[in-house]
């Protein structure tokens, strides 16, 4: 932001980012200044809607002054055209002069956009957090009352036609009342003579992403509509706000409990889960004692529909009929949802059709990478033609599993994770017997290696240095663990007496500080690794605060310039949380063990959380993951490809819990390998999970509301077209979080997953093998050419600077085993 923009804001106004930054360097020097989040002045749940309020008079302070600006301008305009003839006519000539000026005009205009974004985003994203994972009712039911506040405030500022009109003068030299399009615009954007758009044409281009963001963002919430249906388009969003917020909250706070019951079911449950821990798993019910009691506690137990409990019993127990129960039930735990989503397809249609859109998925995808629906059914169909093929060949071999084993050959959905458990484990072993010219091993090369089993290699301390290395090794970067004051943590109840004495345990919130040998200070990013009550039920990066640049004084005079060095002191330094459930600490054991794919959800999360520290903009609304959704994902999916390389495992991330020893490079490259086992069946669930998403919010929306079928009769279909098992009377897309956050948007996650494997292909995989020099130049090549940028330019161009071409899905296939 220039320095004298401050000068426009009303005296009496103290700037929230400021006291923001006092806050934290508070917290560093002095324990009882911290506050959750650090954030001014939030020490209790009361306090998170005082904040919100606060927010937003900082943000109508910034109104009042482009509005002040805007009435100025106004009034110059009108006396400079009452002073004409209006029989002469007269040539403007724009000096170089009052070029300069409203070039740095457009540029204050933008950052004071920005101020408002910042500050409304700093609080409704803290909010999002902490009602997502705090250990405190109070504090969740508190972040849930700020977070309405802000986001009706939101649709608010989206229905300002002050604040666009500000924009449209001047940024875009105009007064809005003309028909040119966002993308007419942008055509317009690389020449640099005194046209309409002169002033947009001086901007360096990451002005212009901003500019034409901020554009669309109004144009797409509907400024252009009367003001009646502007208030109309307004009370839908609010009514679509809560029903997110409430879809959001029944999957994490609606938990099912039920009972197994008789002597065979019960030892069913036992061989797989041991009582000790399962009692860590099974949330405890409103009206009983113990979450594995009831009856005798032996012919019965009581369980609950919690992923953790339920996935590691569908993966490992041989029972059939504990399968199929535990299925059931995980799969109907959330029938309120049902209900919920019809309302919300519903409302994100009539809303998108107000806006004049053909649907919700036209809306959302309009400044995606793909552009429309159509494009992303072209991709999702040609994904399915081409590992088609391969999931067909999966499926066969389940079904020859499920008749060996129990005289079947109908896979049903309940079969599905524990054949290819099982079938995976035996093809580890079979790889770990032959040697690598096609031999059986000695049973001495066997013995030395112990056996063909991975559990014990992987912990959560193992997988955190082996980011430490990973870190310094691609970048330069240190990753240092700092003390949590009290009232920075979230995952203990602060409310109550006995957390003054409470630290959460070996299960418990871990903050890091990220510092660069050159760059400096680059934010901090806190680990939230385990589940417990009222937490959010999956994995997800959470940003707390972005990074933006704040106070730079750039002279732009052409489209290629680029932004003058900044100091350190002028950034804003980024917050972000790791959200996970992994397995929690067993009291038998100093180390928490993790499953592998638990390590690789983890290094997945930390993907994005590098994408939000690393980023450096000049706005926050361009910060680190606040890039286009179908692209976002393929940070995350480029790291979490560190925790299948074989050398990087190796060497650094397995290490056995008890022996210390790593694990050998040869049984890291068979656990790579297992990675393409069965991704055929993967990878069509996961197109038909895209498909689905894009009916539910497509042209013809699944909302009998609407006309059309409910969404649960649209999976079935959906699963049978593909012959993925289904089972009849569930309902899993009740618990389907990402229907919500990425709504219309969830193809991003395979689409994505194509640029990350051509990067890590390309870029990565062979310079692991070779010199320090090499994995340093391929990680400043990813840095500096894409995750610096974060949203302020084209992923298209980021993409290409980082592979030298077009990206390819090739990558892809090869790396999931499909030819």
């Amino acid at each position: 932001m220039q320095p004298q923009l401050f000068v426009e804001l009303n005296a009496s106004t103290t700037s929230l980012l400021s006291r923001h930054d006092k806050d934290a360097a508070t917290t560093r020097r002095q324990k009882t200044g911290a506050t959750l989040f650090c954030l001014p002045n939030l020490k209790h749940p009361s306090d998170f809607v005082k904040l919100a309020n606060t927010a937003i008079r900082e943000c109508d302070a910034v109104r009042r002054t482009l509005a002040s600006s805007l009435s100025s301008s106004s009034s110059s305009l009108s006396s400079s055209t009452a002073s004409a003839s209006p029989t002469t006519t007269t040539t403007t000539t724009v000096s170089n002069d009052d070029l300069n000026n409203k070039v740095q005009k457009a540029k204050q205009t933008l950052h004071l956009l920005d101020d408002i974004s910042n500050i409304v985003c700093t609080v409704i994203d803290a909010a999002e957090l902490c009602r997502s994972v705090h250990a405190s009712p109070q504090w969740r039911r508190g972040a849930q009352d700020a977070f309405g506040i802000v986001s009706e405030y939101i649709g608010n500022l989206n229905a300002d036609a002050r604040l666009y009109l500000s924009l449209r003068r001047f940024v875009f030299d105009d007064d809005g009342n003309d028909t040119t399009t966002t993308q007419q615009v942008k055509g317009t954007t690389t020449t640099n003579d005194a046209s309409s758009f002169a002033i947009l044409a001086q901007l360096s281009p990451e002005y212009q992403r901003m500019a034409l963001a901020m554009r669309r963002e109004f144009e797409r919430d509907g400024i252009h509509l009367s003001y009646n249906e502007r208030e109309e388009a307004r009370e839908l969003n609010n009514v679509i706000v809560g029903l997110e917020s409430l879809f959001t909250t029944n999957i994490t706070e609606k938990t099912k409990f039920f009972t197994v019951e008789g002597t065979e079911m019960v030892g069913e449950v036992d061989k797989v889960i041991p009582r000790h821990v399962l009692g860590q798993l099974v949330r405890t019910p409103t009206n009983a004692t113990s979450g594995t009691g009831g009856g005798d506690g032996i012919s019965r137990l009581t369980l609950s529909s919690d992923n953790l409990l339920c996935n590691t019993l569908l993966a490992h127990s041989p029972s059939s009929a504990l399968r199929k129960e535990i299925y059931y039930q995980a799969h109907t735990s959330i029938p309120e949802n049902l209900n919920v989503l019809d309302s919300l397809i519903r409302h994100r249609h009539l809303h998108s059709t107000l806006l004049g859109y053909q649907s919700y998925a036209h809306r959302l995808l309009s400044d995606r990478m793909v552009g429309t629906p159509e494009k992303v059914h072209e991709f999702l169909q040609s994904m399915q033609e081409r590992s088609g093929h391969v999931f067909r060949k999966d499926m066969e071999v389940l079904q020859k599993a499920k008749a060996f084993v129990e005289g079947g050959s109908n896979i049903e959905p309940w079969d599905v994770a524990f054949y290819t458990t099982l079938i995976k484990a035996q093809r580890q072993h079979l790889r770990w017997q032959e040697n690598n010219d096609g031999g059986i091993s000695s049973s001495n090369d066997i013995d030395d290696d112990e056996s063909s089993q991975f559990s014990g290699y992987f912990t959560v301390e193992n997988s955190i240095e082996g980011m430490k290395v990973l870190v310094n090794e691609l970048f330069g970067i240190t990753m240092n663990e700092v003390d949590i004051p009290l009232e920075e943590r979230w995952d203990i109840d602060t409310t109550k007496e006995e957390a003054v004495t409470s630290t959460g345990g070996s299960n418990g919130l871990r903050k890091f500080e990220f510092h660069h040998e050159i760059e400096g200070p680059l934010g901090t990013m806190f680990f939230d690794l385990h589940p417990r009550d009222g937490k959010f039920l999956h994995a997800a990066h959470f940003t707390i605060r972005c990074g933006r640049i704040r106070n730079e004084d750039n002279t732009i005079n052409n489209n290629s310039a680029q932004p003058t060095t900044t100091r350190r002191s002028d950034h804003q330094l980024p917050i972000v949380a790791l959200v996970c459930n992994l397995t929690p600490s067993s009291s038998s054991s100093s180390q928490t063990l993790l499953s592998h794919s638990e390590v690789e959800t983890l290094y997945h999360e930390f993907g994005h959380g590098l994408h939000s520290l690393l980023s450096r903009t000049s706005f926050q609304h361009l910060s680190g993951t606040r890039a286009a959704m179908d692209f976002v994902e393929t940070p995350s999916h480029l790291f979490e490809s560190f925790a299948r390389d074989p050398v990087f495992m190796s060497r650094m991330l397995a290490r056995h819990y008890i022996t210390g020893m790593p694990m050998s490079e040869r049984r890291a490259r068979h656990l790579a390998l297992s990675h393409s086992d069965f991704r055929g069946i993967e990878i069509q669930t996961q197109i038909v999970h895209s498909k689905f998403d894009q009916a539910l919010f497509g042209h013809t929306p699944c909302s009998p509301s609407l006309g059309g079928c409910s969404s649960t009769e649209m999976f079935q279909r959906l699963h049978e077209e593909a012959g993925v098992s289904y089972a009849n009377g569930t309902h899993w897309h009740t618990k389907f979080g990402h229907l919500v956050t990425y709504g219309a948007g969830y193809y991003g996650y395979l689409f994505a997953q194509t640029f990350a494997a051509d990067i890590w292909m390309s870029v990565l995989a062979s310079c692991m093998t070779t010199s320090p020099d090499a994995v340093r130049n391929g990680g400043t090549k990813i840095w500096k050419e894409m995750l610096l940028h974060g949203g302020a330019k084209d992923p298209k161009e980021m993409l290409h600077a980082v592979l030298g071409r077009e990206p390819s899905v090739d990558p892809f296939f090869k790396l999931s085993g499909v030819r």
